[in-house]
């Protein structure tokens, strides 16, 4: 990765506030999907505009599960600027809330998360991850 560039590291399962990925999710309790990323420090130190997308699939009926990041209005989503509150740092870490009430509707399933980051503003570029799959409990 260069100065200009943006990266996910890794998009992954987890209780929230949890110290480690997790991979069998409790559908009695909120879950976080966490994207972290690294931003080169020309385009952090530039401010340059960032959006964060994060799509969650139920693998056994194909449908998706809304996850939210805390303060934000749009499931999946989350733009601003570099070195704004949500990307303050050249690494960021993205968890977006799923409620133990989706949770819910999708008990026993598998399903997976997709991360993109679309950074820049004359010349943009894009990362992409894919997390692992993970289980809901029944």
């Amino acid at each position: 990765m260069g100065p200009n560039d943006a990266q996910i590291v890794r998009v992954f399962s987890r209780e929230p506030k949890g110290p480690i990925a997790d991979v069998t999710l409790d559908p009695t309790k909120d879950a976080e999907i966490v994207l972290e990323a690294e931003a080169g420090a020309t385009l952090h130190q530039n401010a340059g505009k960032y959006r964060v997308s994060l799509v969650v699939r139920d693998l056994s009926d194909g449908t998706g599960i809304p996850a939210f990041v805390t303060g934000v209005a749009t499931a999946g989503e989350v733009q601003g600027s570099f070195t704004d509150a949500n990307w303050p740092n050249l690494a960021a870490s993205f968890p977006f809330v799923v409620s133990s009430a989706t949770l819910q509707n999708h008990r026993g399933h598998m399903a997976q998360a997709w991360g993109s980051v679309l950074y820049g503003t004359n010349q943009p570029g894009a990362t992409f991850a894919v997390g692992d799959p993970f289980q809901i409990l029944p």
